[in-house]
């Protein structure tokens, strides 16, 4: 059932990257949902049955200049010219320090994180209507330096960025030590599920939060509110 008219993405053409599965699948699938026509952008096929509700597939590399233009010019062909660019596509470094990084996967991390980004943002406009919205999937961890944001040069264009705290998706490893972390990491004591972030992306993406620009939303459970006393007791020990 769809939400309040108020919320409505009925119609609304969204490109979204990295929508095959995780956070960005769990978007893609609100969106149809709220009846939002769909082109999902990824390396990989999203679900079947996502495709079977009406979403469309590009394969897209989006480090790839050339593809990203190709994507947004073949996206607009298929569903009208953007309301909505969600950007999720993404990947962490392998956790190292500096001094032991290894510099391929660095390389691999800021041609998707930082280039992936860049050309979303320089050529994902020229495919919007005016008054649309960009929401981009950030990381609390990315808040020690944030960088701003801004609006597109008088178009009323808003972009916002996401920052989740741990989220149990795919990218996140069963064996990694932050799914047993994060319920002390979290004022809410327990990591983050898909469809705790999927309402935040439903609300940057709809005119309700039309005049909300150049934020970063973060949803982490409280993470940054500081650690909870019955933590704090058990670091001190």
């Amino acid at each position: 059932m769809e939400t309040s008219s108020h919320f409505s993405l009925r119609d609304k053409p969204i490109f979204i990257t990295g929508g095959a599965s995780g956070i960005g699948l769990g978007t893609s699938q609100r969106c149809i949902e709220e009846g939002a026509r769909v082109v999902v952008a990824d390396l990989n096929p999203p679900p079947q049955s996502l495709l079977d509700a009406g979403a469309i597939y590009l394969k897209v590399d989006v480090t790839v200049r050339e593809q990203v233009i190709d994507a947004l010019e073949r996206a607009e062909a298929a569903i009208g010219k953007l309301d909505g660019i969600i950007h999720n596509a993404g990947k962490p470094g392998n956790g190292k320090h500096i001094t032991d990084s290894d510099e391929e996967v660095f390389d691999g991390v800021v041609n998707l994180n930082l280039y992936g980004t860049y050309y979303i943002l320089k050529y994902g406009p020229g495919h919007m209507n005016d008054g649309g919205s960009i929401v981009l999937t950030a990381s609390v961890a990315g808040l020690q330096q944030n960088e701003g944001f801004f609006d597109y040069r008088g178009r009323g264009i808003r972009c916002n960025a996401v920052a989740p705290g741990p989220v149990k998706t795919p990218m996140l490893p069963p064996t990694h030590i932050l799914n047993d972390l994060a319920k002390n990491l979290s004022a809410l004591g327990r990591i983050a599920q898909i469809d705790d972030l999927v309402g935040v992306y439903h609300f940057m993406i709809s005119d309700q939060s039309r005049y909300i620009t150049g934020q970063t939303i973060i949803v982490d459970g409280g993470r940054l509110a500081g650690f909870r006393t019955e933590v704090l007791g058990r670091l001190a020990r």
